[in-house]
């Protein structure tokens, strides 16, 4: 996915969820040690997974990203919530890279 999808992506994701341009967004690169796991605490984020790898596998309350699984019909790009990033090569280092959407808290 290109960046400028996941930008639009995210716009219209915000406007549905009823925060209009309320929001900052962030690139974030993670890297996963082999057959390492990693853990986001994601609380009312958004995140919209830009370059996965085939080694890379994402899990949130969103659903799952995996392209070694072929029991998977329809792969998830957007995850919310604690995500989960799993390296499933045991011998190489995955990069997984994400634009975060953050909603702005504004104070009455």
């Amino acid at each position: 996915m290109t960046e400028g999808l996941a930008i639009e992506i995210a716009a219209q994701k915000m406007c549905e969820l009823g925060i209009g341009k309320d929001y900052l967004l962030r690139y974030r690169h993670f890297l996963v040690e082999p057959s390492g796991t990693r853990v986001i605490k994601g609380d009312n984020h958004l995140y919209i997974l830009l370059t996965p790898e085939t080694d890379a596998r994402v899990n949130s309350k969103n659903g799952i990203y995996d392209a070694r699984d072929i029991a998977i019909n329809e792969m998830q790009y957007l995850h919310s919530g604690e995500i989960t990033l799993f390296n499933q090569n045991p011998k190489v280092l995955v990069s997984i890279k994400f634009l975060q959407v953050i909603p702005i808290q504004k104070n009455t």
